[in-house]
């Protein structure tokens, strides 16, 4: 199996990009083949677009988040910023289907909170673990470049699941409910890294 190079991101693109997006995605693609920590570029990440509907991606306010107690052996219901890990298809109740669909979301963490917490543990290269994070070298870790409020990252394996039916309560004041929406450079980077997080072939592994 030939390895993938990072060139040929131009061929996984929407051929409805005009070139000069499609050179400005490839260039924002590009920077993370780079094993420098150095913080990258997040120029563009975020649409100024406004949708009636929410888009995989999508940062929403207050979500429902099953969150574990260890004293008790329980889970409790508290409420985060999220990202919607599910496609925009799926997350459509105008979509007839068979079996119903759930929507996959993935509690978001204020960088500056995950920070202080590095800093409380008296974790001491901190500052190398911000940088890494910022440079997306946790496979499991996606930075999220600052918003209206702030900077976020979220762990990709410590998803949960909503409904259909709470989602789309939430679209009557959709613009009040949603943080953010990716733009093409944001779409993409979260795609591979949700990609790279769950899927890695070959992996050398004989089945």
């Amino acid at each position: 199996m030939d390895t993938f190079n990072i060139d040929d991101i131009k061929s996984l693109l929407p051929q409805e990009l005009s070139e000069q997006k499609k050179g400005r995605l490839i260039t924002a693609l590009k920077q993370f083949h780079s094993k420098d920590i150095a913080q990258k570029n997040y120029t563009d990440f975020y649409s100024t677009s406004s949708f009636s509907y929410f888009l995989q991606g999508d940062l929403v306010k207050d979500l429902r988040f099953p969150s574990w107690d260890d004293e008790s052996g329980t889970f409790e219901k508290v409420y985060h910023n999220v990202v919607l890990i599910s496609n925009t298809c799926d997350m459509d109740e105008n979509n007839p289907r068979d079996i119903p669909k759930q929507v996959m979301i993935a509690k978001l963490i204020e960088l500056d909170k995950f920070e202080n917490a590095l800093h409380e543990l008296e974790v001491t290269n901190s500052d190398v673990i911000i940088n890494n994070v910022k440079s997306q070298h946790y496979s499991n870790i996606i930075y999220l470049p600052f918003t209206k409020d702030a900077e976020y990252i979220a762990y990709l394996d410590e998803i949960s699941w909503i409904s259909l039916e709470e989602l789309k309560a939430l679209k009557k004041d959709i613009d009040m409910n949603r943080i953010s929406i990716l733009d093409h450079f944001g779409f993409y980077l979260f795609v591979f890294k949700l990609s790279y997080h769950l899927h890695r072939l070959p992996e050398a592994t004989d089945r």
